[in-house]
């Protein structure tokens, strides 16, 4: 029996991880063949700043998932993150094409398009994903699916996800030196939520937070589909640096302080305590800051679900249901069961990726909408940029 192979790769600011997988047809559960972590190098805020030394952070993740799939490793989905990821809206309108006055799949994308022509000028920025949100017929009839309904007009408000240039030249650049074809560029956050929030949260509207060792990304869903997308420039690193120059320690015992949450006096976890909410403040601060811009503060009926390796810390979960006031978990893996003894949160990203990448094959997208692969025309575009 053939089986579909995926690979996802992250290339976050602390750690490269690698996932190789194929998806068990009796069960649909994504089966992992082989895991592969390496320390991150070239890599700043979710960015590679290093092409070079972030290429050797892939090789050894992807040796060592080599290793215990058995087989080679060509080509790989890889994810988008650092605090230039963002999300736009517009909207655009579009004629029906046909006398009948039928819409079309045609027309529809050609509404999609218009929203896309209609966003700010966009010179130095790569579109990741063009998420539709809610068509309009007719100006007054609003429905997430036109084909087959009647009208003279149809307009699209819908959400692109963007990045910068220079930040996917660099991760193309990266996976050319570590010998990897990109089979396509994903957010990262997106990608995190595959993997671990069920469609019924994100039908009813849930927050993801996703803590990296320097940033925090979130991602609100309402009826099956990401209606925001931020990159926050705080992350668990911040947390361990505090603890260092407040206890006057080493970085190594400021994380084991951080994962315990624990001191020896009560004066020493008082200021233990200071420190980690004072940080935690910071990044729900910025969360509900979020939220209210898109009016969703305290109203997210499934809460919020965390993620991410900084998801870790003792006592997150209680911290987080305070500060924004909504029910809070650590995110579980949905579709795929990893090794025993591997934390599910940390491999989130890598996982939601092969995930997406098999949705792709078999037709069935889980995030509600048909995810746009653009690696082929980043490849093209970065060619051409090499010619005379």
């Amino acid at each position: 029996m053939v089986k579909r192979i995926a690979v996802g790769i992250d290339i976050g600011s602390q750690t490269t991880q690698c996932v190789a997988s194929a998806v068990d047809r009796s069960s649909g559960t994504l089966s992992i063949l082989g895991m592969g972590i390496a320390e991150s190098f070239g890599v700043r805020k979710g960015k590679i700043v290093d092409a070079d030394a972030a290429s050797k952070s892939m090789i050894a993740a992807l040796r060592r998932a080599e290793k215990q799939a058995g087989f080679r490793i060509k080509s790989a989905t890889l994810s988008a993150g650092g605090v230039d990821l963002a999300a736009m809206r517009s909207k655009g309108l579009a004629a029906v094409s046909r006398a009948s006055g039928e819409i079309s799949e045609h027309d529809a994308r050609r509404s999609i398009e218009a929203a896309q022509a209609n966003l700010e000028p966009l010179s130095n920025r790569e579109i990741l994903h063009s998420i539709p949100l809610v068509y309009t017929i007719d100006g007054g009839i609003k429905t997430a699916s036109p084909v087959g309904m009647t009208g003279s007009k149809i307009e699209c408000e819908a959400l692109f996800v963007t990045a910068l240039q220079k930040d996917v030249r660099n991760l193309m650049r990266s996976a050319e030196l570590a010998g990897i074809v990109v089979t396509d560029i994903m957010a990262g956050p997106l990608a995190a939520a595959r993997a671990i929030i069920p469609r019924r949260y994100k039908e009813v509207g849930t927050l993801l937070i996703d803590i990296g060792a320097s940033t925090v990304s979130l991602a609100v869903f309402e009826e099956g589909i990401p209606i925001s997308l931020e990159v926050l420039p705080y992350g668990s690193a911040n947390i361990t640096h505090d603890l260092a120059i407040g206890f006057k320690m080493d970085l190594e015992r400021a994380e084991e302080l951080k994962q315990v949450f624990d001191a020896r006096t009560m004066s020493a976890k008082k200021q233990l305590a200071e420190i980690v909410s004072a940080r935690l403040s910071d990044i729900f601060d910025l969360t509900n800051k979020h939220l209210k811009k898109i009016e969703r503060e305290r109203l997210l009926p499934a809460g919020v679900v965390v993620t991410g390796g900084g998801s870790q810390l003792a006592e997150l979960i209680d911290f987080t249901k305070d500060c924004l006031e909504l029910p809070a978990q650590i995110g579980a893996l949905q579709d795929a069961v990893l090794p025993m003894g591997v934390q599910n949160s940390q491999w989130a990203t890598a996982v939601g990726l092969c995930l997406l990448a098999q949705d792709g094959v078999r037709g069935r997208p889980e995030l509600g909408f048909e995810l746009t692969h653009k690696a082929g025309n980043f490849v093209w575009r970065w060619i051409k940029s090499l010619l005379p």
